[in-house]
């Protein structure tokens, strides 16, 4: 896993946004989509929910991972 995918990650919850995501790390909207799913694949669970009016939010586990790797970029 590199640092830069927490990033992107922790960029996507904060904003709610693929695309402020995505414009934050000089990366595609489809680049942030396939770190999200590795993400997801890596830990076996659904961490954002994508549906809805609401944009991007972040479920259980993923409001976890994001306070995790949001301590792991501060220290970093």
């Amino acid at each position: 896993m590199h640092i830069e995918t927490l990033r992107t990650f922790c960029d996507l919850v904060e904003s709610g946004s693929f695309r402020e995501a995505a414009r934050l790390n000089l990366v595609s909207q489809s680049a942030v989509s396939q770190q999200v799913k590795a993400l997801e694949h890596r830990y076996g669970c659904i961490l954002l929910d994508r549906g809805g009016r609401r944009g991007v939010v972040p479920t259980e586990a993923g409001r976890m991972f994001h306070a995790e790797c949001r301590e792991l970029l501060d220290r970093f």
